[in-house]
């Protein structure tokens, strides 16, 4: 469904153009542009923000910027100016999977439906046959044949839906199809064959979806909501049929084909042909342009200001690497990643430990992309503390994003059939899964070590297994000592202090996002923390943290991600530095 892919592109063609009409008859045609750009930047942030949907977003404002100023605006310097800015603020976006087929999908259609259609439109002629010479009205009867007449009305009505749905159903496909598909194949290993069929039954649902959806939308905020609700039952029964028709198509036999071996060099050798294909006259006279250059005064052209702008952003990107490398401390992130737990923990050397990662996958990524350098893609360790999906979920992703060396984990969590989607990503992957418990230790090296403190080799028997069996950690490096403790809550604390464990900690990492359940009195006392960190949502559903929490936090430095943002603690083990988003 190569097509659907990018449907969010005409979602904000069609927004652009609703806000650029109202706007240019309330404010004018130049002034419209600002409640356009409102409009189209208000969609992505209710839908999500994913790249595909940012990357429509930028384009449509683009195009809405460029007829403000009265300028000719181009679909694929678009794409490349959208893709350019979403690389510059996050460079890991390259390696979103989304992004990558959102992208092609759009140059598909940017650069291939065109020649297609004409193709098809060619080929239709020619198949085409001769229409007989109309008959001669008999002088008898000159009056019109009414039903002669709404047949014809119904004959050209019927050949404009057919055109209708072969160009937008499956031509349109076709042209998303020829750059996405190598894409499917790289990541997926697999070949649809049934795609073309698909996008024909579903296509002409989905303007469906996005006009009625906003309708209803727009009909409950009036405060009509029984009128909203008969709305929506257009956009839901749009949504049925097309789950309904992916999953009959996918269940065809032979659906789909296995490819084994389509490795990176078969992809880049894939598209060199295809868009060699597509450029053929562009690149033979590039190339003969290109041989007469190279007869004469070739060095003072490679001089030129082309070849400084090239050694300038490898200038800027070799700085970059440069200054990304390992600086000799520790660094700790709490990652904002909302209500969930995701830390990731940099040694001196650059290894790295990443614990949890809460819900979203998509803002991990964005978390990690904003910590570590663009090229670095590898977790040494991968730690999941306990199965809930607020620390779990994201982390199910990781393999597929980064190569992970090895992953922790307890033995009550391989027991509970919820950690089974990440047990399943991490065989996928290849990587190894240790069980670790009371007494563990990994060496991280430089003087870096982290203590498995928590649960006991059998687990720790309470109504609440999950979170009272959290891998529960204890960073140490020189002075500097974090205790990372997961959702364990008051049973688990008891036990620590009864058994004398050592929980005594520059830093607390506050149970349970700061539920009433936990970070209690006695452990306070014990850890003596200089410095609290809570990972919590902001305006989250279970109130948290909680009052009598933060009553027991108080005289201490305590830092919250819903108001802080991410917090960074880095050490030369002796000193501790912090830094803050400062979100509000």
């Amino acid at each position: 469904t190569s097509h659907v892919i990018v449907i969010s592109g005409s979602n904000v063609a069609l927004i652009a153009a609703v806000f650029m009409a109202v706007g240019a008859r309330l404010l004018g045609r130049k002034r419209a542009v600002y409640p356009a750009l409102i409009g189209i930047a208000a969609f992505a942030i209710l839908v999500g923000g994913d790249p595909a949907v940012m990357r429509a977003a930028l384009m449509g404002g683009l195009f809405v910027w460029a007829i403000a100023l009265n300028r000719r605006s181009t679909a694929l310097v678009s794409l490349a100016v959208a893709c350019l800015v979403m690389t510059l603020a996050n460079p890991l976006t390259l390696w979103d999977v989304g992004f990558q087929l959102s992208s092609a999908a759009t140059a598909g259609l940017i650069l291939f439906t065109d020649p297609i259609t004409d193709a098809f439109a060619n080929l239709a002629r020619k198949l085409r046959p001769r229409r007989q010479p109309p008959i001669a009205q008999s002088p008898i009867s000159q009056s019109p044949n009414l039903p002669m007449v709404q047949a014809t009305a119904l004959a050209t009505h019927t050949r404009s839906f057919t055109r209708a749905l072969i160009q937008d159903g499956l031509l349109v496909t076709i042209a998303a199809n020829v750059t996405t598909l190598p894409l499917v194949v790289y990541y997926f290993g697999r070949l649809s064959l049934v795609s073309l069929l698909t996008n024909v039954l579903i296509a002409p649902v989905q303007p469906l979806i996005m006009l009625w959806g906003s309708a209803g939308v727009l009909t409950g905020v009036a405060g009509l909501s029984w009128v909203a609700q008969a709305l929506l039952w257009i956009p839901w029964l749009s949504l049925v049929w097309t789950v309904a028709m992916v999953q009959w198509s996918a269940a065809l036999p032979g659906a789909s084909l296995t490819i084994a071996h389509y490795g990176l060099p078969a992809l880049a050798l894939t598209y060199a042909l295809i868009f060699g294909a597509r450029w053929r006259k562009p690149l033979q006279a590039g190339l003969t342009k290109m041989a007469g250059w190279m007869r004469f005064d070739w060095r003072s052209r490679l001089l030129g200001p082309v070849t400084l702008a090239v050694l300038a952003v490898l200038a800027v990107l070799v700085w970059r690497m440069a200054l990304t490398q390992p600086d000799g401390r520790l660094h700790v992130y709490f990652l904002d990643i909302g209500q969930g737990d995701g830390v990731l923990i940099v040694t001196p050397s650059g290894r790295k430990v990443l614990i949890d990662g809460g819900a979203s996958a998509q803002t991990l990524f964005n978390e990690l992309g904003a910590v570590m350098p663009f090229w670095d893609r590898t977790i040494d360790v991968a730690l999941l503390t306990h199965p809930d999906a607020d620390h779990m979920k994201a982390q199910v992703d990781v393999p597929g994003r980064f190569q992970v060396a090895y992953a922790l984990d307890t033995v009550v969590s391989q027991a509970n059939p919820d950690a089974q989607a990440w047990r399943d990503a991490m065989a996928r992957a290849g990587v190894d899964v240790r069980l670790e418990h009371e007494g563990g230790w990994l060496d991280l090296g430089d003087g870096a070590a982290l203590w498995v403190l928590w649960p006991p080799p059998g687990g720790f028997q309470d109504e609440n297994l999950d979170n009272e069996n959290s891998l529960v950690t204890k960073l140490v490096y020189g002075d500097l000592s974090v205790l990372l403790t997961g959702d364990a809550g008051l049973p688990s604390e008891s036990a620590w202090i009864e058994q004398g464990m050592p929980i005594a900690s520059t830093v607390l990492k506050v149970g349970h996002h700061g539920s009433h359940s936990a970070t209690g009195d006695d452990l306070v006392q014990a850890v003596q923390p200089s410095l609290a960190v809570i990972q919590v949502g902001a305006d989250n559903d279970y109130g948290h943290p909680h009052d009598d929490v933060l009553a027991r936090l108080a005289g201490l430095l305590t830092l919250r991600t819903d108001r802080q943002g991410r917090v960074h603690l880095y050490s030369d083990g002796r000193r501790m530095w912090i830094e803050t988003e400062e979100k509000r």
